[in-house]
């Protein structure tokens, strides 16, 4: 056994000296020359925007007041915008616990302020929790489009028959010519038949509605979905349409001016936003960057004709 583990030592003692005069054999790699670290490029200012955008407006909290002794009374649910397009009231969540059983009401957008501090914004409204609990519950029921009118009929003239008539039957026809099918409406996109929907002023569309919105192009093709609205001076400035993407990752903001838009709904209150743009075009146009586009507005915005 002691014999045997000399073998042993041995071998290894020259499979050892092997290794290291193979090593002493190769010459060492040259070092690599110090690489330069280069500076991050600058980041580029962010330029304010001149306006808001929809969804930085609604969840905002709303104080009456601003200094520490400022009370939360609320939080902005939805925005009124009026036939022209301008702010009209903020819908404000009142009262309820942990968002459950809150009250809305509508305060008039003149009587709002906004107020910022350490990068955080609210909006300021002179009034109290109570004072605001005790406003009229807000109906939105006004707002919703108004379902297809039913056939028109004359209700001026009391009836004087009671009696039921009976449709008349039509007379058998002698003429074996076949009857030509019913026009169809060439519009239809898929399982929307534009026929069926009705125009909705833009001035009725509440900002929340907006968003969502699927939007269709040239020939009525579907070339996305409303994003995000872009406010200024009030008003609602443009639309941000996503568009291509997987699933909605990946898709192309751009911004689209409110001139000229057709909105339409169906009789379940979906709304529809009908352009004449190509998904090509709107590729193509520059993307909406909410950081440059006060300053950049007139390359950004897509307008129709």
């Amino acid at each position: 056994m002691f014999r045997n583990l000399l073998a042993t030592t041995a071998i290894a003692t020259l499979m050892a000296t092997a290794a290291y005069a193979q090593e002493s054999a190769t010459p060492a790699p040259a070092s690599p020359a110090p690489m330069t670290q280069e500076a991050p490029a600058a980041e580029a200012p962010v330029t304010r925007a001149d306006g808001h955008l929809a969804s930085n407006i609604m969840g905002e909290t709303v104080y009456n007041g601003t200094g520490e002794q400022a009370e939360n009374i609320g939080k902005i649910n939805d925005i009124v915008i009026n036939k022209d397009g301008a702010i009209e009231a903020l819908v404000v969540g009142v009262g309820g616990f942990l968002g459950l059983g809150a009250k809305n009401v509508a305060v008039n957008y003149s009587e709002v302020d906004w107020a910022e501090q350490n990068g955080d914004r609210w909006a300021v409204v002179n009034t109290t929790k109570e004072q605001l609990q005790a406003l009229p519950d807000f109906d939105r029921r006004g707002y919703d489009p108004e379902p297809a009118a039913a056939a028109a009929t004359d209700t001026t003239a009391p009836a004087t028959d009671n009696t039921a008539m009976a449709p008349a039957t039509p007379a058998p026809s002698n003429d074996n010519t076949a009857q030509a099918p019913a026009a169809t409406d060439t519009t239809e996109t898929g399982a929307i038949d534009k026929s069926q929907l009705t125009e909705v002023p833009v001035g009725e569309i509440r900002s929340e509605e907006l968003t969502g919105t699927t939007v269709y192009g040239a020939e009525d093709a579907n070339v996305g979905k409303i994003g995000d609205v872009v406010l200024k001076d009030d008003k609602v400035d443009a639309v941000i349409i996503d568009v291509g993407g997987f699933l909605g990752v990946g898709a192309k903001e751009v911004a689209v001016g409110m001139d000229k838009l057709a909105f339409m709904t169906d009789k379940d209150g979906k709304k529809y936003l009908y352009t004449n743009f190509t998904k090509e075009q709107l590729e193509a146009q520059p993307a909406y960057d909410k950081a440059t586009f006060g300053d950049k507005r007139d390359e950004q915005l897509l307008k129709m004709n």
